[in-house]
């Protein structure tokens, strides 16, 4: 049989396309690390290099629509492609006799692995390039978390503390592409986050599906889940020293309870802003997407973060034109962002996700034009109540982690309540990234807030 270029061809330099959340980014530095150890050279760009590769998300059709363009593009350019994230179900190759039904379907694909065998990439990629250097020590194959990351910016890491969800949201996927909660030593989350400020990172940001169902110990979870343990590792890592803030995402209502709220309150490395989705202000609507709580139980967390935490900013996540969401739903949506006054919101249409109870059950119902309404109307109430949030600071002082200098010499950063901050910071302001700084802020606009350092 004929070879083929990819079997002829030498690999020496990759490329990475990270889609969808955090912890496919934290995830992805992982795989860098592996893929170093084969002594691959990165490449910024997908021409330059002869394997590309794509850590995928399939939380809805258009993510997954978009890998298949960059698989296309990648193919045409006779790259060898490979795959791994939330759309593999099984690590092979078009080698392989049992292989993942991505390869059956898309032939193009010339590789998947799941990112929980990550320590197997080697192997994989030694079918299509035999003469590729081995990683001089072996990875870890039980749990590829001990693979340290590969950090994109020294100033800050992202640390998945747990993996995959219970709570099958009927419109969402990922339980059944991530699979069930698993959380991670607590004594590895801690030691990872302490290497990682003793290499001068100043920001960690814990991550996970549902980041607050961490618990000490999967197999003892207490009942109904009521409680989790994450207030417990929260604090423990907020007491590293020198770590100037942590932050986490995404919460879940279910599991944001006082002890919670108050471990943020007493560290003020702690963000003041608090990531909080709530979908829908609508309680029928939740009760059909699987929420399992009321508009008001929402309501109440809200509350009591603002007597606890002062000054507090909440962002959140929000499904328009849901199956059966009826205009009175919708009004109460609209009424959520005047009562809250969300700092930010991902507003997203509903789009039906083969798989899903409510993708394969319940009718989509909403008109196309309908969502695009309610969509531009909810998009319309974002920017009033960023706009409020923004001019709340006006003459306060806040402290940016400063992540970009432009050519004009303006830097960019997030403060301790999330809000982005634009600073002037003249000819040799870039010696200021990665540095948190103090800001007076003297206005506000309605993504940013413009001030000047202290």
């Amino acid at each position: 049989m004929p070879k083929t270029r990819s079997q002829k061809k030498r690999l020496r330099k990759f490329y990475l396309k990270t889609f969808g959340c955090q912890m496919n980014y934290s995830d992805s530095e992982r795989l860098e690390t592996v893929l170093e150890s084969l002594n691959l050279k990165k490449s910024e760009v997908m021409e330059d290099a002869d394997i590309v590769l794509l850590n995928t998300c399939s939380i809805k059709q258009h993510a997954e629509d978009r890998v298949y363009g960059f698989v296309h593009n990648a193919k045409k350019a006779k790259k060898l492609v490979g795959l791994t994230g939330c759309m593999v179900k099984k690590s092979s190759t078009q080698k392989d006799e049992e292989h993942d039904p991505l390869l059956k379907k898309h032939e193009t694909i010339d590789l998947v692995f799941r990112i929980e065998d990550l320590p197997k990439v080697p192997d994989l990629l030694q079918k299509y390039d035999p003469k590729l250097k081995r990683p001089e020590y072996e990875f870890d194959t039980e749990d590829y978390f001990h693979i340290s990351p590969k950090l994109q910016e020294n100033f800050r890491a992202f640390v998945p503390i747990m993996t995959g969800c219970d709570k099958f949201c009927t419109y969402c996927v990922v339980p059944f592409t991530r699979g069930r909660e698993r959380s991670r030593p607590f004594r590895d989350i801690v030691k990872e986050c302490k290497n990682h400020v003793a290499n001068g990172v100043k920001e960690i940001t814990l991550v996970g599906q549902n980041v607050n169902a961490y618990f000490l110990d999967d197999s003892k979870k207490k009942m109904l889940q009521k409680q989790t343990d994450f207030a417990v590792l929260l604090e423990k890592v907020a007491e590293i020293p020198k770590l100037k803030r942590l932050k986490f995402t995404s919460p879940h209502p279910r599991h944001m309870g006082n002890d919670v709220l108050q471990v943020i309150a007493r560290n003020e490395n702690i963000s003041r802003s608090i990531h909080l989705p709530v979908q829908s202000g609508s309680s029928s609507v939740l009760q059909k997407m699987g929420r399992d709580y009321r508009i008001e139980k929402f309501k109440e967390i809200t509350k009591r973060a603002r007597e606890l935490i002062p000054g507090v900013t909440l962002t959140t996540d929000i499904i328009v034109g849901f199956s059966g969401e009826t205009e009175e739903d919708f009004q109460k949506t609209l009424k959520l962002f005047d009562e809250e006054q969300f700092l930010m919101a991902y507003i997203s249409k509903y789009s039906p996700r083969k798989g899903t109870f409510a993708g394969e059950k319940m009718p989509d119902d909403i008109s196309r034009k309908e969502k695009k309404r309610r969509l531009d109307i909810a998009n319309e109430k974002l920017k009033k109540t960023a706009l409020h949030e923004n001019k709340r600071a006006v003459g306060t002082r806040e402290y940016a982690l400063i992540e970009s200098v432009n050519a004009k010499n303006i830097a960019t950063g997030k403060t301790e309540f999330g809000r982005t901050a634009m600073v002037p910071v003249g000819k040799k302001g870039k010696r200021f990234i990665g540095e948190i700084v103090p800001v007076k802020i003297t206005e506000a606009d309605t993504w940013v807030v413009r001030g000047e350092l202290l």
